[in-house]
């Protein structure tokens, strides 16, 4: 009579019936039967990952894609905190002449404040008189050109036109274009009015238009040798005005143009007791 044993092993039964084969062996060959299955369960994981994976790669930008910080970063708040912005370097001023044709300027008259330390009178900015009845007025600096307009000039009754550009760097640079200076009769004030009419048609810029240094913008009609471009610095154009000295913002070159024409007005003015400064004070 033969006796059957059976062994129970979990996760597989295994009935041994007088085999030859040890149950160590059977399970090692149960086993052995059901690797495969399990590699390839493995493979077909890793496969499904990997195709998930590369889905949402494909399908992730970089506004949603966010690296982990390292451990030597802070991360980051909630709300950054606010930061003024700065310019790097601010636009430096830089000034040229106000008339196309120097050969035509004969004299020009300085800025000198109130209490120059030779005496000279009080000016504000600086002057270009020129001979000749018609000149080119250029920009003298880079910048937004704001208005123009025909003024009568108090007390003497005399014409003449006004206009304004502020520089990029936020200096206020401004014209009168005289036809003459000083006091004058009827019949001269009258043509002055027709020349500053003449001019203000003449402008080739509107109000609101880029400028930039050296362009021309409208020309100087003259009646004598004291007509001239009157310029003038203010440092904004708010209250109180407060007057720059041209000449500090112009090359050493165009300094050289104005000083024999300098010392001509001082020497016509003065009979030679003055020797001004580009810049007195």
């Amino acid at each position: 009579m033969r006796r059957c044993l059976t062994l129970l092993v979990v996760p597989l039964a295994l009935t041994a019936c007088g085999s030859t084969d040890s149950p160590a062996d059977a399970v090692t060959a149960t086993r052995a039967e059901q690797q495969p299955e399990a590699e390839d369960s493995a493979e077909d994981s890793a496969e499904t990952l990997d195709s998930e994976t590369a889905a949402d790669n494909d399908e992730a930008t970089p506004a949603d894609t966010a690296e982990a910080p390292t451990e030597a970063e802070e991360p980051a708040s909630a709300e950054p905190e606010p930061t003024e912005t700065q310019p790097d370097d601010p636009v430096p001023l830089i000034v040229t002449h106000p008339i196309a044709e120097l050969d035509a300027m004969w004299a020009s008259q300085p800025f000198a404040t109130h209490d120059n330390g030779i005496g000279i009178q009080f000016h504000n900015g600086v002057d270009y008189f020129v001979t000749e009845p018609q000149v080119t007025v250029l920009s003298a600096i880079s910048g937004t050109f704001q208005d123009a307009k025909v003024m009568e000039r108090q007390p003497d009754g005399a014409f003449q036109v006004n206009l304004m550009i502020i520089a990029d760097s936020g200096q206020v640079v401004s014209y009168s274009l005289e036809p003459s200076a000083g006091p004058a009769d009827e019949a001269k004030i009258a043509e002055q009015a027709i020349l500053s009419q003449q001019m203000l048609d003449a402008m080739t810029v509107e109000r609101g238009e880029r400028v930039e240094m050296g362009q021309p913008i409208g020309i100087l009609l003259g009646q004598d040798e004291w007509a001239h471009v009157h310029m003038t610095v203010k440092q904004s154009n708010s209250q109180p005005e407060i007057w720059l000295c041209p000449m500090e913002y112009m090359s050493p070159d165009e300094l050289n143009d104005l000083a024999e024409p300098t010392q001509v007005w001082a020497d016509r003015l003065y009979q030679g007791a003055k020797t001004p400064e580009f810049c007195n004070t």
